[in-house]
This record gives C-alpha cells, sequence and structure tokens, in this order.
C-alpha cells in the first residue's frame, strides 16, 4: 500500500541528505543522484519519497554525542573520611577483577589493608588502624590510661562489580585515609 500522505519540505531534505549518503558510499552514480533528487523535491506525497530509497540499506542516524564529562574534584581535606566513587570499565566482570588484582589490590596492601573477601563481583579489603591519641591517655593517665591502648578502628573498603552491555560498573566505597581516596578519586569515569 503506498503513503498518500503528503510530503513536507523536511521529509524531501532527508531523502536528499540519504541520497548523497548513498552515492558518497557508492551505491549510487552521479547520474542517478542526480535523477532522483529532481524526483524528491518534486515528490508529492511520502509514497513517492519511499519509492526513491527503497533500494538503499537504511542507515542508522548518528546519536547526539554526550555532553563532555565535567573533570572529577580530588579529595582534599586530610584525614579518614567515607567515600564512593564509581567508574566504567570497558571490559567484562573477569577482566576488571583481574586488573583490580593486578593494579589496585597492591597499592592496597602497600597502604596497609588486606584483602579480606573476593568473590566474582565483589572485593573488600580491611585495616586495622591504632590510633595515635591513645598514647596521651596511657602515659598521662598511667595506670588508668593503659585501656586506652586496647582502642582500635577499623577501615573497610568494598568494590562491587556490575556487569552491562559487555562493560563492567564499578563502585568502591568505604572509609580511607587521603592518599586512597585520592587515587580512587584519579581513576577514569
Amino acid at each position: 500500500m503506498v503513503d498518500r500522505t503528503r510530503a513536507s519540505d523536511s521529509e524531501r531534505e532527508r531523502v536528499v541528505d540519504r541520497l548523497r549518503a548513498a552515492a558518497t558510499a557508492g551505491r549510487l552514480t552521479v547520474d542517478e543522484l542526480d535523477e532522483r533528487t529532481a524526483l524528491a523535491y518534486g515528490a508529492v506525497t511520502r509514497g513517492e519519497l519511499a519509492e526513491l530509497v527503497d533500494d538503499l540499506p537504511v542507515t542508522r542516524e548518528p546519536r547526539p554525542s554526550a555532553p563532555p564529562a565535567r573533570p572529577r574534584r580530588l579529595p582534599w581535606f586530610p584525614g579518614r573520611y567515607e567515600f564512593t566513587v564509581r567508574w566504567v570499565a570497558p571490559a567484562s566482570r573477569q577482566e576488571a577483577l583481574a586488573d583490580l588484582m593486578e593494579f589496585v589490590a597492591p597499592p592496597m596492601h602497600r597502604f596497609g589493608y588486606e584483602l579480606v573477601e573476593r568473590t566474582a563481583d565483589r572485593m573488600v579489603f580491611e585495616r586495622h588502624t591504632f590510633p595515635m591519641w591513645t598514647l596521651l591517655p596511657a602515659i598521662f593517665l598511667f595506670p588508668f590510661g593503659l585501656l586506652a591502648l586496647l582502642i582500635r578502628g577499623n577501615e573497610r573498603v568494598a568494590i562491587e562489580l556490575l556487569e552491562r552491555r559487555g562493560e563492567t560498573i564499578l563502585i568502591a566505597q568505604g572509609v580511607a585515609p587521603l592518599p586512597v581516596r585520592r587515587a580512587f578519586a584519579a581513576l577514569p569515569d
């Protein structure tokens, strides 16, 4: 069934653009392009336009490009604070996990973190800390101040791996000192 709806100027222009693209790709000769372009500009209905491109492959419109990503601000405040960072790895979950083991686990170990859990979709690093301020009560409030030496801190950093459409989304969150927070924040989006 032929579409008898009247064609608009913008529809004619889209067909002419498609014809030019086909000629550029070598699907139409220059003479065919001239002939079909004249017929497109003279077409009254959508059906007439469709006949001009029905033997050409359908091309997809290019998607508009995404706006440029804002540069990620790096943490600047010293100390141990909570953080959450998300980034995308253009790899499968297994490849991303292998990369984490090769490039993230060794620096975390150097910062005193131990790998306490590793599954196919999660890694957890943990570090036990000894707050330096506990030395003051231990010295100045001796012998009761020695109880302050029993205070220990725990810092955990968990990295979740979520696979989607051939890439892996990684989400790191936890408590860490400034150098670790900055290293995670510096990873590319």
